[in-house]
């Protein structure tokens, strides 16, 4: 079921669902700054199908490189399990980035990020995509992707592990998706992408696919 990004806020009374282990400009071009009784917060808020509207958030304070999921909260708790993983998979966020979700143990100022949480290439091809799309005629190039990943993306020590080609691990992650075009699962093949001399620029194939998981692209 695709997701897709709304302009509008929730209005309702919210509860926090679930924390993600990444930053919220990794799932929105738009991100909004609002704030309610207990402080300022970074928002954006997305429609699943016709049955569930939620909000992204991040408050200051927060650890820099989450995000939570918030639910009305009107729903209850009928199929709530259910609901929060179709959110989370819709939004298309790997397993071991999820820190926490409502019904597991938590303790406030315990979350710790498992080592597992690491970059891998189907989660970077989609980041390939959504930092290209952001640039003009959506084309970049292979440094100018890693560049930006290096801000945003919260890497663990696997990720930084020095790898064959004497570099970071995650930056060998990257190249290949680049270099892997031929893959069947490469985003070439799927007609997200096309190669450039020194990169990718994303096809309107890739936009529509972009825009189905959340992430708008004008």
């Amino acid at each position: 079921m695709n997701v897709t990004y709304r302009r509008m806020g929730l209005d309702e009374d919210v509860l926090p669902q679930a924390i993600i282990w990444r930053p919220i400009n990794y799932f929105s071009t738009y991100v909004r700054k609002e704030e309610d009784h207990f402080d300022e917060f970074l928002v954006s808020t997305y429609q699943l199908g016709n049955e569930l509207t939620f909000d992204l958030r991040h408050y200051r304070g927060y650890p820099r490189f989450t995000v939570s999921l918030y639910f009305p909260a009107y729903l209850g708790i009928e199929r709530l399990g259910a609901k929060i993983q179709r959110a989370i998979s819709a939004l298309n966020v790997p397993p071991k980035g999820v820190a926490w979700k409502r019904g597991e143990d938590f303790e406030y100022g315990q979350l710790d990020r498992p080592n597992e949480d690491r970059l891998r290439e189907p989660e970077a091809r989609i980041l390939a995509l959504k930092i290209a799309a952001r640039k003009k005629d959506r084309i970049a190039t292979t440094e100018h992707i890693k560049d930006e990943i290096e801000r945003t993306f919260p890497f663990s020590d696997r990720d930084l592990t020095i790898a064959k080609r004497n570099e970071p691990l995650w930056r060998q992650i990257v190249g290949n998706v680049i270099s892997h075009q031929s893959s069947p699962t490469s985003i070439f093949s799927k007609g997200f992408a096309e190669r450039t001399n020194d990169g990718l620029k994303v096809t309107d194939n890739g936009v529509d696919y972009l825009n189905s998981i959340g992430f708008h692209v004008d």
